[in-house]
């Protein structure tokens, strides 16, 4: 239990394993059929009593489910919220009211409450009818596995993001002598400029607040936390954040509880809000733009959210370039925008705590080196004071990256509507634009004949595992490979996954086998051109390391729970083993998977000739690792690359 003084947040793209949850409420998450595979229907479910409140988005081009939300919050009975990703079920006219209508309808058969007490979300592809019918179907299934799922839950609101988004929160009120808790879940990842919200959000907790009360909360901290990022400038059709609160916990926010609890709503929303922007699409860092010493608190937002939405200035942040003279054009264009004064003698200017401006003239970085170090770090921070006002404000936002274009250009012409309501992508190459399949066709095959002959072993960790989508993706690129010409042994935690993969692999026409780890019986089939898929549970490092000696495997992929190695600049390439090993030493390389320094220290000195430490949270990670020039993770290789 936590105090005023301590509110500790605990964010986490999963919910770590026993973290309590607030009481009242339950969750889940399944795949209905608006998507092609992945989970796109999400179901919240609240205790008698719960009430509710929201903020939405405010442009005047809104979804059905707004309208209908932003009409019955605040409220003081909501027994469930439904979601449906891939589909906004904005501009589809009346038959659109009517699908979202059906949407509560369907929940409120299942939980039996009124229909009035479900609030419905959607977001996806615009300007799409609704199948409620496939909704309809699993609604029931949902209401009756809702517990304490809260991944379920978060990955099937999701569309173009990459991971979940979840901040939870824990503090015991003034005078209480129970603690509160506070649960956030959200997802976005485009079309993110928010107005009053952004995204979709959802904050629960089991205090006991009136609805105005939790209304009024929630619409004074979503300016400087979901109304202070943006990805690309647009606001959503959808956009809305939800605030629940059952009060199961029996305490009150009243009194002098109230500002306490303020804080920590407002830290939990802070934190999703931050997650969003650092999952922008195309995103790889984080971009922070602190606006101090302005006149009016409108002067410090219009100027760090026009820093933060410079096209200009975000390619800069991907670049890892000092580029203070694009941040001053942006803060202009805010300025002259918004009708805010600014002097550029009154401009102070420091990036990562490096001062690049003073007083409106540039200044030498101390030491140059160190500052293109700093601007490659995952989070980075401007700080622009632009006089001596009592004002300031902070907005996130991302870096612009390469993928940014591609995700939007590429992949958005490949959306299909399919027969019965479907969103789906087209991901073949005939989907893609002369130019870029030209250049993937010339790659790919200068790629492939690389791999000719080569004998390997895909190593997968238990995370990755457990996601259906990305072993789908695993089999493809199995099959990929054994087209290729290599020798692939694959090792799962289970008997279940391994008959998935062999099963998958065989329908694409190779051969495969579920063996036991003995080398001989291995090293025959792998011989004959099949893929060899071993049980392992949860094996030492050590194990695979010594699978891979015995059978003269050239190549050990892991496929794990992060990008591979990273040290203070971010992720490692590539690594020699001699480099790995006296970075271990030092402390230099950290991951977020445990099992990736260990299996790394095992190949370096027992000889594993290349190692590769691969995410195997990101979709056909094993074809991008292998087949791409840079690839996706960390590589310890012996030979020169």
């Amino acid at each position: 239990a936590r105090h005023e003084g301590d509110l500790a947040m605990t964010p986490c793209t999963d919910l770590v394993e026993n973290t309590p949850l607030p009481a009242g409420f339950a969750f889940a998450g399944t795949h209905c059929g608006i998507k092609r595979t992945r989970p796109d229907l999400a179901l919240l479910g609240c205790a008698e009593g719960t009430v509710a409140a929201g903020v939405f988005t405010q442009s005047p081009v809104r979804a059905p489910c707004v309208a209908r939300n932003a009409a019955l919050v605040p409220h003081g009975s909501v027994r469930a919220v439904l979601v449906n990703s891939g589909n906004a079920n904005a501009m589809t006219g009346p038959d659109g009211e009517r699908a979202n209508t059906h949407m509560a309808e369907h929940a409120a058969a299942a939980l039996g409450c009124a229909p009035e007490q479900v609030l419905t979300l959607s977001t996806g592809v615009i300007g799409v009818p609704l199948n409620t019918g496939v909704i309809g179907k699993a609604t029931p299934r949902l209401a009756a596995e809702a517990g304490d799922d809260v991944a379920a839950f978060a990955e099937a609101i999701l569309t173009t993001d990459t991971c979940t988004k979840v901040a939870h929160l824990e503090l015991t009120l003034p005078g209480a002598s129970a603690p509160v808790r506070i649960l956030g879940v959200a997802k976005g990842s485009g079309m993110i400029h928010p107005d009053m919200a952004t995204t979709l959000g959802f904050v629960c907790t089991d205090a006991a607040v009136s609805p105005q009360a939790l209304q009024d909360m929630l619409a004074a901290h979503i300016d400087t936390t979901f109304n202070a990022i943006t990805v690309d400038g647009d606001t959503s059709t959808n956009d809305t954040v939800l605030a629940l609160a059952s009060g199961k916990s029996g305490v009150f926010v009243e009194g002098e509880a109230r500002a306490v609890f303020e804080r920590a709503l407002h830290a939990v929303l802070r934190e999703l809000a931050k997650q969003v922007a650092a999952d922008g699409e195309g995103a790889t860092r984080l971009l922070q733009v602190q606006v101090h010493g302005a006149s009016s608190a409108a002067a410090a937002h219009a100027l760090a959210r026009g820093i933060c939405r410079s096209s200009l200035f975000k390619c800069s942040v991907f670049a890892g370039k000092a580029e203070w003279g694009r941040l001053v054009a942006a803060a202009g264009q805010a300025a002259l925008e918004a009708d805010v004064s600014l002097a550029p003698s009154d401009l102070h200017i420091s990036v990562q705590g490096v001062p690049v401006v003073r007083s409106g003239a540039p200044i030498e970085a101390a030491s140059p080196s160190e500052l293109t170090r700093k601007l490659r770090e995952p989070e980075i921070a401007w700080d622009v004071r632009v006089g001596d006002g009592p004002h300031a404000f902070t907005a996130w936002g991302c870096d612009l990256s390469y993928d940014y274009v591609r995700i939007n250009a590429d992949e958005a012409s490949q959306v299909e509507v399919q027969p019965g309501g479907m969103v789906a992508r087209n991901l073949t190459l005939a989907a893609y634009s002369p130019r870029l399949k030209h250049q993937l066709l010339v790659d790919g095959l200068t790629y492939v004949r690389r791999f000719v002959g080569l004998r390997a072993m895909v190593y997968v960790h238990s995370g990755p595992a457990d996601r259906f989508d990305l072993m789908a993706s695993l089999a493809q690129d199995l099959s990929l490979c054994l087209d290729a010409g290599m020798r692939l042994l694959v090792v799962v935690p289970s008997e279940a996954l391994a008959t998935k993969l062999r099963d998958a692999v065989r329908v694409s026409g190779n051969y495969a086998a579920i063996v036991p780890p003995d080398p001989q019986e291995i090293s025959l089939l792998l011989d004959r051109g099949h893929l060899c898929v071993a049980v392992e549970g949860t094996p030492e490092p050590g194990e695979q390391v010594d699978l891979a000696i015995k059978l003269g495997l050239q190549k050990l992929l892991a496929l794990g729970d992060d990008q591979g190695l990273r040290d203070d600049t971010g992720l490692v390439s590539t690594l020699s083993p001699e480099l790995l090993l006296q970075g271990l030493a030092r402390g230099r390389f950290v991951s977020q998977d445990p099992e990736f320094p260990a299996l790394a220290r095992q190949a370096a000195v027992r000889g594993v000739p290349a190692l590769h430490l691969v995410d195997g949270r990101i979709p056909h990670a094993l074809v991008g690792e292998l087949f791409t020039d840079q690839g996706i993770g960390t590589l310890i290789t012996r030979q020169t690359v």
